[in-house]
C-alpha cells in the first residue's frame, strides 16, 4: 500500500462546537461536556424565567413513573458508564439554563381499558395509533400551554407496534406534524425508567426535550472543516406500497441550512410511479426539480439569498444525469459537491512500527478521523473509531467499548479541491444529533435524517412541504 501514493493517509481534527454565539472561546469537542461547562448556544431563548413545558400521556398505571422520570431531570446523576466520555449531569437547569416544568394540565392518562381493547381488536397497532393521536390532538385543541408532548407505549404493548407496514411511532409522528400547530413529541419505552445509569438517561432525555422546544444545544465551529455560507443537502429514498399497483416512489431530502449545522428542515417529492423502485435513479429534470425546490427552501429562509456553495449527500452513486440535474439547479459547476457516503466491507487497524526485533505494535482501534485515499475521487473516512479527543484526559474511547471500525467510503461525483474539504463536513456532521448522549452518529444527519423521512413516508401521506426536523426527532 505504501507504493501507492494515491493511498494517502490524513487525520482529522476532531470538529469543535460552539456553545455561545458571541464567545468564540465558548468551544468544545465533547457536546456534553461543552454544555455542562458553558450552557447551551440558544441560551439567549429561554431567560432565567422562561421554562420549557412538557405534557405527558400515558397508560394511567405508568402516569406517575412518566411524571417521576421528567422530576429526575432536576437533579444531578454520577455516570455509571463510559466513564472517559459521559461528563456527571449537573441538572437540567444547571445544564440548559432554564427551568423544565410540567404543562399546566400535567399529564394525560390514557383510557383504563385499553389494555382490553387492544387485546380484543383485530387491527390494534391502527387501535393504539388513534387512540394516543386523539389524545395529541384534544390537548392540542384544548388550549393546554405545553412545548414538547412525551408519550410513554409501554413494552407490554410491544406486539402491537407494528403491523403489515404499519409503524405505531412514525404514524405519532407523522399526524403531530401535519397538525395546523405541529405538536413536538418525545416518544418513550421502558428502558429510561430503568436503565442503570441514570446520567446516560437523563443526559439524553435533556438534550432532546431541549431542542425539541425550539433550543439549540450547539452549533458547529465554522471555518476548519465546515465552508461558511455553504448548504448540505441529504437525499433518501422511499416507496409506498412498494410493487402494488398505486406503487409510488418518493426522494426525501433533508437539507442543513448552514455550515454551523442549523436550520435541518425536509421536504418530500412524489414522482408517482415515474421511477422505477428496484433501481432509485433520478432523471435530469426529477434531480433539478429536488435541488431546486431545496434553493427555494434557503432563500425563504434566508431574505431571497442564495448560498456560496451546496453539497449533495446520498447512499447510492449518482448518474450523469442527477449530476446534470444538480448543476441545471444550481446554475453552474462551479462551487458544487455531490458526494456518495456507502458503507463498504472495509476494516483497517493502526500499526505502529517498530525497530529492531519483534512483532509490530496494535495500539487500539482505528483513531475517529483517518483519512485515506484510495483514488483520485475517492476515500475511506473513519467516522467511527477511537475517541481520545472526546475524554477528560485524552484517554483511548471507544463507544461501544470493543469491535472493528468501518470506515464510510466518500466518492466525488462533481466538485474539485482536496479530499479532506470533502470528508471534513461529514466527520463534522455526525456530531449532530441532538437526540442522543454519544459522541457522534454512525453517519451525518443529512443522510441519517433523511433516512428517518424516507422510512416516514412509506406509510404516511405526508403532504410535500418542509418540516422542521424537531417534529420527526
Amino acid at each position: 500500500m505504501t507504493d501507492n501514493p494515491l493511498l494517502s493517509h490524513t487525520r482529522l481534527a476532531e470538529p469543535l462546537l460552539s456553545f455561545d454565539p458571541t464567545d468564540a472561546s465558548a468551544v468544545h469537542q465533547n457536546p456534553l461536556a461543552g454544555l455542562k461547562q458553558f450552557g447551551p448556544h440558544s441560551s439567549v431563548l429561554f431567560g432565567p424565567e422562561d421554562a420549557i413545558r412538557v405534557l405527558a400521556i400515558a397508560p394511567a398505571d405508568t402516569a406517575d413513573k412518566v411524571a417521576g422520570l421528567l422530576r429526575e431531570l432536576r437533579d444531578e446523576a454520577q455516570p455509571r458508564e463510559r466513564r472517559e466520555y459521559l461528563p456527571p449531569f449537573p441538572g437540567f437547569n444547571a445544564a440548559f439554563r432554564t427551568h423544565l416544568y410540567p404543562a399546566g394540565q400535567k399529564r394525560v392518562a390514557l383510557p383504563g381499558d385499553l389494555d382490553a381493547q387492544l387485546a380484543a381488536s383485530s387491527t390494534p397497532a391502527r387501535l393504539l395509533a388513534d387512540t394516543v393521536c386523539g389524545e395529541i390532538r384534544r390537548v392540542r385543541d384544548s388550549g393546554s400551554g405545553f412545548d414538547v408532548v412525551v408519550i410513554h407505549l409501554p413494552e407490554r404493548w410491544s406486539r402491537y407496534f407494528t403491523a403489515d407496514g404499519f409503524d405505531v411511532h412514525d404514524h405519532i409522528k407523522a399526524f403531530a406534524a401535519q397538525l395546523n400547530e405541529p405538536v413536538r413529541t418525545q416518544v418513550l419505552n421502558d428502558q429510561p425508567m430503568s436503565y442503570h445509569c441514570r446520567a446516560s438517561v437523563r443526559w439524553r432525555l435533556a438534550s432532546a426535550l431541549y431542542a425539541k422546544a425550539g433550543g439549540v444545544p450547539y452549533k458547529l465551529v465554522t471555518g476548519g472543516l465546515m465552508n461558511p455560507g455553504t448548504v448540505y443537502v441529504g437525499l433518501a429514498y422511499g416507496v409506498r406500497e412498494p410493487g402494488g399497483p398505486d406503487q409510488q416512489f418518493v426522494v426525501c431530502c433533508s437539507q442543513m441550512f448552514d455550515s454551523a449545522g442549523g436550520g435541518l428542515e425536509f421536504v418530500a417529492h412524489d414522482f408517482g410511479n415515474e421511477v422505477d423502485a428496484r433501481n432509485p435513479l433520478l432523471s435530469t429534470e426529477q434531480m433539478r426539480t429536488v435541488l431546486s425546490r431545496a434553493l427555494d427552501v434557503y432563500a425563504d429562509r434566508h431574505a431571497g439569498k442564495r448560498p456560496v456553495s451546496i453539497v449533495v449527500h446520498k447512499q447510492t452513486d449518482f448518474t450523469s444525469d442527477e449530476v446534470n440535474g444538480c448543476i441545471q439547479a444550481w446554475g453552474t459547476a462551479d462551487n458544487l459537491s455531490c458526494v456518495t457516503i456507502a458503507t463498504p466491507a472495509w476494516r483497517g487497524v493502526e500499526v505502529e512500527s517498530v525497530t529492531g526485533s519483534g512483532a509490530p505494535k496494535f495500539p487500539y482501534a482505528t483513531s475517529r478521523g483517518n483519512l485515506v485515499q484510495l483514488d483520485e475521487f475517492s476515500a475511506l473516512l473513519w467516522v467511527a473509531g477511537n475517541s481520545p479527543a472526546m475524554t477528560a484526559g485524552g484517554r483511548n474511547y471507544l463507544p461501544g467499548g470493543k469491535g472493528t471500525p468501518r470506515p464510510l467510503q466518500l466518492t466525488r461525483w462533481a466538485g474539485s479541491g482536496p479530499l479532506e474539504e470533502m470528508a471534513g463536513p461529514v466527520l463534522a456532521l455526525s456530531k449532530m444529533d441532538f437526540n442522543s448522549d454519544s459522541p457522534y452518529t454512525s453517519l451525518p444527519v443529512t443522510i441519517r435524517y433523511a433516512q428517518v423521512l424516507a422510512r416516514i413516508v412509506k406509510t404516511e401521506n405526508l403532504p410535500a412541504r418542509p418540516y422542521d426536523f424537531r417534529l420527526f426527532m
